[in-house]
């Protein structure tokens, strides 16, 4: 064998061996970064547990807190009218602040995305529930007289956000999908008279959208299930 040939199939033995090489340092790149990704990821999810581990203890807290709350109320109001009817104004404002379970008639509405819709479709957007829309309803529930409202579990309050979270909406910080329950207690002909000749609910539906209202004798109300924290109130002395 000439040196030509000894010098070419050096060449070749090269370009192969830097080729493994490369390969080889690729591969250990993406394992690497594949395994950086996963423990990160691990590690996210661990601490979403502890912090729903810890909030759900603090729940559990507050609730048996208020249980021995209501039991110190009940025992200081016997026999007596003047703790009675401070405890009827206390239960009367924890109604109105969204603190208590609340049962009464008025009507469900249940508004969903159309599943038959198309991406094809050139009005697909007027066709799925938006925040806005969701917003829409219970501004139309408070003027037709509703005294408490919840959307998919969560009540409604004057604090309570209805928004937009990429394409999933939140109530009160807490995630919903669709159908959108929406429970109503308040006079159920008044509340039902959002269904008017077009109203927001009635135009929503002939966009496409799925409606379904229920008027009842008893819609329950949960309570609100955060914690209410006024920063800037004070009480004026």
């Amino acid at each position: 064998m000439d040196k030509k040939q000894i010098a070419i199939t050096l060449g070749v033995m090269c370009i192969l061996l830097t080729s493994g090489i490369i390969i080889q340092i690729n591969t250990t790149k993406k394992n690497t970064i594949s395994n950086n990704i996963r423990t990160s990821n691990n590690d996210l999810r661990d601490e979403v547990l502890q912090w729903k581990e810890k909030y759900e203890k603090i729940y559990a807290e507050l609730q048996s807190s208020e249980n021995r709350l209501e039991e110190v109320r009940q025992q200081a109001t016997q026999n007596n009218n003047d703790f009675t009817e401070i405890e009827q104004e206390l239960k009367s404002a924890n109604s109105l602040l969204g603190l208590t379970e609340l049962t009464g008639e008025g009507i469900v509405i249940t508004v969903a995305d159309n599943n038959n819709a198309s991406v094809k479709d050139k009005n697909l957007s007027d066709e799925l529930v938006h925040n806005t829309d969701l917003i829409e309803i219970v501004n139309e529930l408070k003027n037709s007289g509703a005294e408490a409202i919840a959307i998919n579990g969560q009540r409604v309050l004057s604090t309570t956000s209805i928004d937009c979270v990429g394409a999933v909406i939140s109530v009160n910080g807490e995630k919903i999908n669709s159908p959108f329950v929406i429970s109503a207690i308040g006079n159920k002909e008044l509340l039902n008279g959002i269904t008017r000749p077009g109203s927001y609910i009635g135009i929503m539906e002939e966009d496409g959208v799925e409606i379904k209202i229920e008027k009842s004798d008893e819609v329950t109300i949960p309570k609100y299930n955060k914690v209410l924290n006024a920063k800037y109130m004070t009480i004026k002395k």
